[in-house]
Protein backbone atom coordinates (compact mmCIF):
# COMPACT_ATOMS: atom_id res chain seq x y z
CA UNK A 1 0.00 0.00 0.00
CA UNK A 2 1.11 3.71 -0.77
CA UNK A 3 0.60 6.24 1.45
CA UNK A 4 -1.25 9.13 0.62
CA UNK A 5 -1.12 13.13 2.17
CA UNK A 6 -3.52 15.64 3.04
CA UNK A 7 -2.94 19.04 4.27
CA UNK A 8 -5.57 22.24 4.90
CA UNK A 9 -6.13 24.87 8.25
CA UNK A 10 -8.36 23.76 10.74
CA UNK A 11 -10.16 25.43 13.61
CA UNK A 12 -9.31 24.41 17.55
CA UNK A 13 -12.36 22.80 17.08
CA UNK A 14 -12.19 20.75 13.67
CA UNK A 15 -8.56 19.50 15.10
CA UNK A 16 -9.55 18.56 18.45
CA UNK A 17 -11.93 16.27 17.01
CA UNK A 18 -9.78 14.60 14.81
CA UNK A 19 -6.96 14.04 17.47
CA UNK A 20 -9.52 12.58 19.42
CA UNK A 21 -11.08 10.60 16.72
CA UNK A 22 -6.99 9.46 15.89
CA UNK A 23 -6.17 8.90 19.22
CA UNK A 24 -7.15 5.30 19.75
CA UNK A 25 -5.65 3.80 17.14
CA UNK A 26 -1.83 6.60 17.84
CA UNK A 27 0.75 4.97 19.99
CA UNK A 28 3.12 7.57 20.18
CA UNK A 29 2.83 11.56 20.54
CA UNK A 30 5.23 14.27 20.68
CA UNK A 31 3.46 18.18 21.62
CA UNK A 32 5.74 21.42 22.16
CA UNK A 33 5.22 24.60 22.84
CA UNK A 34 8.42 27.67 22.55
CA UNK A 35 9.86 26.00 26.15
CA UNK A 36 8.29 22.69 26.65
CA UNK A 37 8.24 18.92 24.87
CA UNK A 38 6.40 16.05 26.13
CA UNK A 39 5.64 12.65 24.56
CA UNK A 40 1.93 11.14 25.38
CA UNK A 41 0.71 8.33 25.19
CA UNK A 42 -2.29 9.21 22.55
CA UNK A 43 -4.18 6.22 23.32
CA UNK A 44 -4.52 6.31 26.67
CA UNK A 45 -3.71 10.50 27.58
CA UNK A 46 -6.07 13.36 26.31
CA UNK A 47 -4.12 15.96 24.08
CA UNK A 48 -5.71 19.64 24.42
CA UNK A 49 -4.47 20.71 21.17
CA UNK A 50 -4.61 24.50 22.26
CA UNK A 51 -2.46 23.87 24.98
CA UNK A 52 0.47 23.20 22.69
CA UNK A 53 1.93 25.32 19.57
CA UNK A 54 2.41 22.32 17.54
CA UNK A 55 2.29 18.20 17.51
CA UNK A 56 1.96 14.94 16.33
CA UNK A 57 0.09 11.92 16.40
CA UNK A 58 1.91 8.68 15.16
CA UNK A 59 1.85 4.68 14.44
CA UNK A 60 2.87 2.81 11.45
CA UNK A 61 0.30 3.31 9.44
CA UNK A 62 -0.47 7.13 9.97
CA UNK A 63 0.70 10.05 11.24
CA UNK A 64 -1.78 13.45 12.15
CA UNK A 65 0.53 16.63 12.21
CA UNK A 66 -0.53 20.33 13.32
CA UNK A 67 1.23 23.62 14.10
CA UNK A 68 -0.92 26.90 14.96
CA UNK A 69 -0.54 29.66 12.49
CA UNK A 70 -2.63 32.76 11.97
CA UNK A 71 -5.44 31.38 14.65
CA UNK A 72 -6.09 28.23 13.20
CA UNK A 73 -4.05 24.71 12.64
CA UNK A 74 -1.80 24.08 9.39
CA UNK A 75 -2.83 20.19 9.63
CA UNK A 76 -1.25 17.19 7.75
CA UNK A 77 -2.60 13.99 7.52
CA UNK A 78 -0.20 11.14 6.16
CA UNK A 79 -1.21 7.51 6.06
CA UNK A 80 -1.49 4.35 4.07
CA UNK A 81 -4.63 4.81 1.86
CA UNK A 82 -6.96 2.35 3.67
CA UNK A 83 -6.73 5.22 7.04
CA UNK A 84 -9.10 7.91 6.27
CA UNK A 85 -8.12 11.35 6.90
CA UNK A 86 -9.80 13.49 8.86
CA UNK A 87 -12.74 15.93 7.14
CA UNK A 88 -11.16 19.22 6.47
CA UNK A 89 -8.33 18.06 4.76
CA UNK A 90 -7.54 18.09 0.64
CA UNK A 91 -5.62 15.44 -0.51
CA UNK A 92 -1.71 16.50 -1.82
CA UNK A 93 -0.69 14.91 -5.56
CA UNK A 94 2.86 14.25 -4.08
CA UNK A 95 3.46 11.32 -6.39
CA UNK A 96 5.16 9.39 -4.00
CA UNK A 97 7.36 6.63 -4.25
CA UNK A 98 8.22 3.98 -2.14
CA UNK A 99 10.05 5.15 1.10
CA UNK A 100 13.27 4.56 2.80
CA UNK A 101 13.13 3.86 6.28
CA UNK A 102 15.36 5.33 8.52
CA UNK A 103 16.04 5.73 12.39
CA UNK A 104 17.19 8.62 14.26
CA UNK A 105 18.30 8.77 17.68
CA UNK A 106 16.56 11.31 19.61
CA UNK A 107 17.90 13.53 22.65
CA UNK A 108 18.81 11.54 25.96
CA UNK A 109 16.41 12.29 28.02
CA UNK A 110 18.98 13.56 30.59
CA UNK A 111 21.22 15.69 28.30
CA UNK A 112 22.54 18.71 30.57
CA UNK A 113 22.02 21.11 27.41
CA UNK A 114 18.30 20.68 27.42
CA UNK A 115 18.14 22.22 30.80
CA UNK A 116 15.94 19.40 31.74
CA UNK A 117 14.97 15.78 31.75
CA UNK A 118 13.20 14.35 29.05
CA UNK A 119 10.24 11.29 29.53
CA UNK A 120 9.58 9.29 26.56
CA UNK A 121 7.03 8.07 28.07
CA UNK A 122 5.11 7.21 24.70
CA UNK A 123 8.31 4.58 24.04
CA UNK A 124 7.00 1.11 25.14
CA UNK A 125 9.30 -0.25 28.17
CA UNK A 126 11.31 3.26 28.33
CA UNK A 127 13.31 3.29 31.69
CA UNK A 128 14.58 6.67 31.93
CA UNK A 129 18.39 6.49 31.44
CA UNK A 130 18.33 2.57 30.42
CA UNK A 131 19.62 3.23 26.49
CA UNK A 132 18.67 5.61 24.40
CA UNK A 133 15.83 6.18 21.89
CA UNK A 134 15.35 6.44 18.18
CA UNK A 135 12.26 7.89 16.07
CA UNK A 136 11.52 5.35 12.72
CA UNK A 137 10.90 7.54 9.82
CA UNK A 138 9.36 6.84 6.70
CA UNK A 139 11.59 9.50 4.01
CA UNK A 140 10.41 10.26 0.63
CA UNK A 141 12.69 11.35 -2.17
CA UNK A 142 12.54 12.60 -5.91
CA UNK A 143 14.60 11.53 -8.97
CA UNK A 144 17.04 13.79 -8.03
CA UNK A 145 17.55 12.55 -3.72
CA UNK A 146 15.90 15.25 -2.41
CA UNK A 147 13.72 14.81 0.20
CA UNK A 148 10.12 15.91 -0.78
CA UNK A 149 7.80 14.26 2.59
CA UNK A 150 8.51 12.50 5.43
CA UNK A 151 6.51 11.11 8.44
CA UNK A 152 7.10 9.62 11.58
CA UNK A 153 5.96 5.59 12.22
CA UNK A 154 7.40 5.07 15.38
CA UNK A 155 9.74 5.15 18.29
CA UNK A 156 11.77 2.43 20.09
CA UNK A 157 14.23 2.33 23.26
CA UNK A 158 17.40 1.22 22.32
CA UNK A 159 19.37 -0.87 25.06
CA UNK A 160 22.63 1.52 26.40
CA UNK A 161 25.94 0.44 25.29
Amino acid sequence: MRDLVYTGKLDAVALQTAIDILSSRARYGIVESLTEIDFPLPHVEEIDATAWLKGRIFCASFELRWERVDGGYRTIFAGLENVEPPDGLVEEDLQLDLPDEQEYYCWNERNPRLGRTLDYRCVPGCVPGEGDVKLAVLEYRDHHGRLVFWRYTGMKRVDAI
